[in-house]
C-alpha cells in the first residue's frame, strides 16, 4: 500500500475504484484528483466481491477518519447494469451480474456511482473538451466528451464502440457477428485470433489492429463532428509504435473529407484511477441518495 502526503482537508474527498480482470486499485482523492491512500492487488479467479471489499476496508483504515468519502466512483467492464448495480459485459467476465454498488456502499458509506471503464476513460482524456475516447482493453468500449460533459445515451452507454462494424466479413466477435472491433482490438479478439499471449502477437495482426482502429476513429469523428480522439490501454502499451504508424497511414487515406482535415488522433495514457477520478469529480455529490 502506498500513502501519499494525506491531501488538504477538504469536504469533498472521494474514493475512486477501478475493477480490471488483471488487477483491483482503490485509492482516495481530494477535490483536485490528487490521490492519497491507494492500493492494489491482483484480481482473484474467485470470490472477487471478497477481495474488493477487503481492499476497500484496507484503504478507509489508512485514511484519517476527518478525510472519509463523501461518495465512490467504481469503473469496471461496460455496460452498466443499473438495476442491478453492477456491471453487464458481453462475452464471458467473472465481473458480469455481481452486486458491485451495494457491496462497496455497505464498506463505505456513502453513495457509490458504477461507470464503464471506456466512458471514464474518454472523459479524464478529454481535459475538458469535446472529445473520443477509445480504450483498448480486454475489451474495446470508449465515450463521448462534449463541452467537457460525458454523453449519456438514454441506457447510460454511448460510447460503447465495441461492436462498431470495421470489416463486415471480419472475424468472428463474441457478440455472434463478424467484423467488430472489439475482434481486432481488444485483448480477448486478439488472443481468439492468434491462440498467443498479447505480447507475442506478430506484426502483421499488429498493423491489421491499427488498421481496423483507423477505420473506427474515421467513421466516429465524421458521424460525431469531433475533432479530437484519444486512444489508451493495455493494447496500445503492448503494440507500441507499429500499431501508432498503422493508425496514423490508415487515416490519412480515410480523411481526406473537409472537415477532417483537422482530425487529431493520439494517444493518452493515464494512471489507472484517472478514469474513476474523472468520473467521481464531474458527480455532484448532493444530487445521490444518502445510503
Amino acid at each position: 500500500m502506498a500513502v501519499n502526503p494525506s491531501p488538504p482537508l477538504h469536504v469533498d474527498v472521494r474514493m475512486v475504484i477501478d475493477l480490471g480482470e488483471r488487477h483491483l486499485a482503490v485509492g482516495i482523492i481530494d477535490h483536485q484528483g490528487n490521490v492519497g491512500v491507494r492500493d492494489r492487488v491482483v484480481t482473484p479467479s474467485r470470490d472477487r466481491l471478497t477481495a474488493l471489499r477487503r481492499l476497500v476496508q484496507r484503504v478507509l483504515a489508512a485514511t484519517p477518519a476527518e478525510q472519509r468519502p463523501i461518495l465512490c466512483a467504481a469503473t469496471g467492464p461496460g455496460p452498466v447494469d443499473e438495476e442491478l448495480g453492477g456491471f453487464a459485459p458481453i462475452g464471458d467476465n467473472d465481473w458480469r451480474e455481481l452486486p458491485i454498488r451495494d457491496s462497496i456502499t455497505d464498506v463505505v458509506g456513502c453513495p457509490t456511482i458504477l461507470e464503464s471503464t471506456g466512458r471514464a476513460y474518454a472523459l479524464a482524456s478529454s481535459e475538458g473538451s469535446s472529445a473520443i475516447g477509445l480504450h483498448l482493453g480486454d475489451d474495446v468500449d470508449g465515450g463521448v466528451v462534449v463541452g467537457g460533459r460525458l454523453l449519456k445515451g438514454e441506457r447510460g452507454s454511448a460510447g460503447a464502440f465495441a461492436h462498431l462494424a470495421v470489416d463486415v466479413e471480419g472475424r468472428p466477435c463474441v457478440c455472434g457477428k463478424s467484423g467488430c472491433l472489439d475482434s481486432y482490438a481488444s485483448v480477448r479478439g486478439i488472443e481468439a485470433t492468434t491462440g498467443r499471449g498479447l505480447v507475442s502477437t506478430p506484426s502483421s495482426l499488429i498493423t491489421q489492429s491499427g488498421m481496423m482502429v483507423a477505420r473506427a476513429c474515421a467513421s466516429l469523428a465524421a458521424m460525431m463532428d469531433i475533432q479530437r480522439i484519444r486512444i489508451g490501454g493495455v493494447v496500445v502499451e503492448a503494440f507500441r509504435e507499429t500499431f501508432i504508424e498503422s493508425i496514423r497511414d490508415e487515416l490519412a487515406e480515410r480523411t481526406r473529407l473537409s472537415h477532417l482535415k483537422q482530425l487529431d488522433v493520439g494517444v493518452a495514457q493515464l494512471h489507472v484511477l484517472a478514469g474513476a477520478s474523472a468520473v467521481a469529480l464531474a458527480t455532484d455529490a448532493s444530487q445521490l441518495d444518502t445510503p
